[in-house]
């Protein structure tokens, strides 16, 4: 699941959480007609996963099956469909990668380990965010493959999501050592100095920055309005906060209990799924809200792609994981 580089230090943090996988899109205030495009994997025959998108619950695979692939984020620009993610061959670094309607570009080498978990289109250009390093991963993006640091090799870093608005450039994440951290045009600002944490996805809407995350070595989900915390109700549980989306009907927030159930806030109000679902993120669409993740098939023992629309779900693909969801408007 969306655990993506958090996993890198989730000895420093003790918990399994996760972390815009999808581009940011401007989404309307009243439901209209939408396609639901969700991205992740599948798992090939041979083992191997294979990145894949899905349209209204129809699987395209863009990934090798002779190779591992995942897609964390999706987004579509003027029809065209674009995934950002990592491919890794059987002996080899995992690699930094997206794709366009299918087409595999990489953004890293054969040298280092870089994923990607984030990406925005924006006037044409393409820009991911993600990590170069394994344990001790620097933050950094890329526009239209041109690398941009981010963080320093003198403390762990990493970007979660990127939102670009005109010619800035918004990315959310950790630095020095697994703070939350929101970058513009490259200057950071720790949003919670005193507490690791994360800033795990990043929406816009009407001039305002909306970040999601959690701060505290056991969660404690909240969200930043241009920079200021909301803490997020838990109901007694550990709970992390790791995706957000905002319309004129609210605010939306996904997130998980201790990696293991998940949950979602309607403006505030807490909502459980059932147990042994994992949610990874959210859209919405007037009033509707969408989720994208994984539900455990208790009997098999396997996880199957799903996503939930206002808690009614919707299965995709057996042996899949769901990381990644946008609603985009059908004219």
């Amino acid at each position: 699941m969306k655990s993506k580089h958090l996993l890198l230090f989730i000895f420093v943090i003790g918990l399994t959480t996760a972390a815009c996988r999808k581009g940011y899109n401007p989404i309307p205030d009243k439901p209209i007609p939408v396609d639901v495009y969700t991205a992740g994997y599948t798992t090939a025959s041979n083992g191997n996963l294979v990145a894949t998108y899905w349209k209204n619950g129809m699987a395209t695979k863009v990934g090798d099956s002779t190779i591992n692939s995942v897609a964390y984020s999706i987004t579509v620009s003027g029809g065209d469909v674009y995934m950002a993610g990592y491919t890794r061959a059987i002996v080899g670094n995992q690699t930094a990668s997206y794709w366009k309607n299918g087409i595999l570009t990489k953004l890293g080498d054969a040298n280092s380990v870089t994923r990607a978990y984030s990406i925005a289109v924006s006037a044409g250009d393409v820009y991911v965010a993600g990590t170069i390093g394994n344990f001790g991963a620097t933050a950094l993006y890329w526009k239209n493959g041109v690398a941009t640091m981010l963080g320093n090799s003198a403390s762990f870093s990493g970007a979660d999501a990127i939102a670009v608005k005109g010619n800035n450039v918004y990315v959310a994440g950790y630095s020095n050592n697994n703070y939350a951290t929101f970058w513009k045009n490259g200057k950071d600002t720790l949003l919670a100095a005193t507490d690791i944490g994360n800033a795990a996805d990043i929406a816009l809407y009407n001039g305002d920055i909306f970040i999601a995350g959690f701060v505290g070595s056991t969660g404690g989900a909240l969200i930043w309005k241009n920079g200021m915390p909301i803490t997020l109700p838990e109901d007694g549980a550990s709970l992390v906060a790791n995706a957000v989306a905002v319309n004129g009907t609210g605010v939306y927030v996904s997130g998980n209990n201790n990696g293991q159930n998940g949950v979602y806030w309607r403006n505030g109000v807490l909502n459980k799924l059932p147990a042994s679902t994992l949610v990874d993120d959210i859209a919405a669409n007037g009033y509707d809200i969408y989720l994208a993740g994984a539900q455990t098939d208790a009997s098999l023992g396997t996880s199957n792609a799903v996503y939930w629309i206002n808690g009614k779900v919707v299965k995709l693909s057996k042996n899949a994981e769901a990381h990644s969801i946008v609603v985009v408007p059908r004219f």
